[in-house]
This record gives structure tokens, C-alpha cells and sequence, in this order.
């Protein structure tokens, strides 16, 4: 199967890979919803018994693919199924992962036994089905029926007691508030812990559960698209001469297919899943893909954030390398600079010593009287090469406090001073 499908060659080389259904199913459509995409597309398939005569060990010859001139509408809508059909395969993948693995990799180690054994005990759980309108014993979803009016949303701007996070059209709303119902009674029946969260900046209420210390947010919604309300004349000449002070233009929001709707879960960042009416296929019948949606997105979530605490130690480790070895230069730099400034401080107490030398030599040769200013001044030379001397206080050391002072006491600029004169 090809890493991605991009163009009609790509698909044409997976559609004669395997049998339509198996492909169907692994895209997460209808093999009569592949096989329309491939006859719009001009992609021929294999006819029919084309497998089993493969499985005899036939030899069948490919009808090739046929080169079409498409219209730039053609081309942008051709590509737009591709790539629909591209994310239709990669969700899949995600999903099947939980929903026929038993043994997906989580990386929370702490948690791995808890998140496979609940896994293991959803997949093996009978599925539930929805619930009748007599059955509604939820307080929330009682007054979303009783509330909802024909506005999208049904309830005015931060009121958020009893507000459920469902946006839909009257059309919707019973099989909305059914299905509600039924995942809350699901959450009871698990014992998974479900919450409100509300917000005072936002007319719309966030649902989620908290599985394995994640947030997995829920919502039921209409797809609708947007019709802007022009203004009047009056208001666009008032708009005109002061516009912040008058309302702009308003969008209307209306639904794009009647009766139809989407469930969403995600983890509030990067992980989603969804399940959405296709066709006579219907949100209700997939209470089960829905359940193991939640622990689908929460087990992602988890393994999101393991991997986020990772990068982040990760990211420690390195800037703490960094400052260790910036630490070391910054030692050595100062080892180097006493020995330089010891260096230094030797050379010129050598110099010194020798010329007191010479002149005690040249005293005695003379026979000077010792008390005069000569012997005070050779009293007092000695004296300054014994506080020259490097090693006065000890040998060198390599360990190095880094509270401690940099460079020697007598540092090569002081040195240069006092001799200058010299």
C-alpha cells in the first residue's frame, strides 16, 4: 500500500492491491463510496472474480490507467477527495489501533496495566443502545429539551447552569439529547468521572471525563455554514461616519445537511477523534466506537504528555550540560589566568632578586657602611621578594572555589605599576 495516497496513479496502484472491500474497510468508507470515488476519478478496478482467479495462480493483465484532461474545477475537487480520503485512512489507522489492539503501546508505565485491562474490558463490553425518551433521567438533558428553541444556540450567552455542550438545530435536537443521555449513563455505568467545566468568557460549556489523569473533552454538534445579515442603510451610513460605535454586519448560522450530526472527542490540544452521520449509517448505532473513542483520545493524551515531560527533562539535561561546561570553561579560564599572574609574579621576583644581588654584591666589594640608606634600602627589596614569591601561601591548586576571587593578588597590571618606576 503506498505511504500516501497523493494523485490518481497512487490510487490506482492501491485499488489494485487488494479486494475494494478489504481497501473500504481500511479507509473507513463503504466499498460502493470507493468504488464512486474511483469511476469520478477515471481509475479503472478490478472486475469482478478478478482475486479469486489471482488466488488460482492466474495471470491477469491490469486495464491500464486511462490519461484524462480534467477542468480546473475537476482537478481541485478530484485532489480535495484524495487528500479526504488520505485523512479517512490515517484516522482509521489511529483508531484501529485501540479499537482491535488489545496491547497498544502506552507509555505511562504507572498506568499501563489500569489503561489495557479498562481497554480490554471495553472491547470485550456488549454494546449499548440508545436510550428512549422515557429513559432521559439526566436533570441537563431534561431542560436542553425542554429549553431548546429554534436559535442554534439554545441557550442565551453565559448561562451556563444545566448547559450541555450540544449545538445543534431543532432538527437534531432529540437524537442530540438521546445520545447525550446515553454516553452520560455510560459514564456511570464505568464509574469514569465526568464534569462540567464553565467559563465565564465563552456562551458554551465544555463536558469531559478525566481518564488515566487526562481531560477528554466531548461535544455533539450540527455542521452549518455562515450567511452574513447585511445592514441597513441607516446603520451603514451610521457605520460609515463612526463604525466602533455601531454593530458590524452579523453572521447567521445555518445548517448544512438537516438532520445531520458530529461527535467529537478530543483531549483539548493535538488528539481527536470524531463520528459523523454517513449516509444510513447513524451516530447512534457506534455507541461503542464512541466509548472507546474516550479512551482512544485519553490514552494518546497520556501518551502526549509522557512524551511532552520527556522533551522537557530532555531540554533540562542539555541546558544543564551547557552550564557545566560553561562552569568549566569559565574554571579553567581562571586556572589559566593564575598561572599566568604566577608566572608573571615569578619572573619579575627573579628579576628583582637578582639585581638586589647585584647590589649587596657590589656593597661588599666596596666595603659600604651597613647602616646607611643602601643596607635600609636592601632590608627592604628582600622584603618585597618574599611578597612576590608565587608560592608564599602554598602550592598551586587545581580545585577552585567559585566564590573566591579571580586571579592572583599581585595580577600582572599591579605588577606594572609598581615597577614602573623602576
Amino acid at each position: 500500500m503506498a505511504e500516501e495516497i497523493k494523485s490518481r496513479e497512487d490510487l490506482y496502484n492501491i485499488v489494485w492491491s487488494k479486494p475494494m472491500m478489504n481497501l473500504a474497510e481500511e479507509f473507513g468508507i463503504s466499498g460502493r463510496g470507493l468504488a464512486k470515488l474511483c469511476e469520478r476519478l477515471k481509475v479503472p478496478v478490478p472486475p469482478r472474480g478478478y482475486w479469486r482467479k489471482v488466488s488460482l495462480g492466474q495471470k491477469i493483465k491490469k486495464t491500464p490507467l486511462p490519461k484524462v484532461e480534467f477542468s480546473k474545477y475537476d482537478l481541485w475537487k478530484n485532489q480535495s477527495s484524495l487528500e479526504d480520503l488520505e485523512k479517512r485512512r490515517k484516522t482509521e489507522k489511529a483508531r484501529s489501533e485501540v479499537f482491535k489492539n488489545p496491547e497498544i503501546e502506552v507509555k505511562d508505565t504507572n498506568l499501563k496495566e489500569a489503561i489495557l485491562r479498562t481497554l480490554r474490558d471495553e472491547q470485550n463490553r456488549i454494546p449499548k443502545e440508545i436510550v428512549s425518551e422515557q429513559s432521559i433521567a439526566s436533570p441537563m438533558v431534561k431542560k436542553f429539551l425542554k429549553t431548546h428553541s429554534r436559535n442554534k444556540y439554545p441557550l442565551p450567552p453565559f448561562q451556563h447552569s444545566g448547559n450541555l455542550a450540544i449545538e445543534v438545530s431543532d432538527n437534531c435536537a432529540l437524537r442530540a439529547s438521546l445520545l447525550m443521555e446515553t454516553i452520560l449513563q455510560g459514564f456511570r455505568e464505568r464509574k469514569w468521572d465526568f464534569s462540567i467545566e464553565k467559563r465565564d468568557s465563552s456562551y458554551q460549556a465544555r463536558m469531559f471525563v478525566n481518564l488515566f489523569g487526562q481531560n477528554v473533552y466531548f461535544r455533539i454538534y450540527e455542521p452549518v455554514g455562515t450567511k452574513i445579515i447585511p445592514l441597513t442603510e441607516n446603520e451603514r451610513e451610521a457605520y460609515k461616519k463612526e463604525h466602533h460605535t455601531v454593530k458590524a454586519p452579523k453572521n447567521n448560522y445555518i445548517p448544512t445537511a438537516i438532520g445531520t450530526m458530529v461527535f467529537t472527542i478530543n483531549n483539548g490540544s493535538s488528539v481527536q477523534y470524531s463520528l459523523e452521520d454517513r449516509g444510513k449509517q447513524l451516530i447512534e448505532a457506534s455507541i461503542k466506537d464512541i466509548m472507546l473513542g474516550f479512551i482512544y483520545v485519553a490514552i494518546k493524551s497520556s501518551n502526549e504528555a509522557v512524551l511532552t515531560l520527556e522533551r522537557e527533562q530532555k531540554l533540562k539535561l542539555e541546558q544543564a550540560r551547557k552550564l557545566e561546561e560553561e562552569r568549566l570553561r569559565r574554571l579553567e579560564a581562571i586556572r589559566y589566568e593564575r598561572l599566568v599572574a604566577d608566572s608573571d609574579a615569578y619572573s619579575q621576583m627573579q628579576k628583582i632578586q637578582r639585581y638586589v644581588e647585584f647590589v649587596k654584591t657590589q656593597v661588599q666589594s666596596q666595603l659600604v657602611d651597613p647602616d646607611n640608606e643602601t643596607a635600609k634600602w636592601i632590608e627592604w627589596a628582600e622584603s618585597k621578594i618574599l611578597d612576590l614569591n608565587p608560592l608564599k601561601n602554598g602550592f598551586p591548586k587545581f580545585t577552585i572555589e567559585e566564590k573566591q576571587e579571580t586571579g592572583n593578588k599581585y595580577s600582572s597590571p599591579f605588577l606594572d605599576d609598581l615597577f614602573q618606576n623602576y
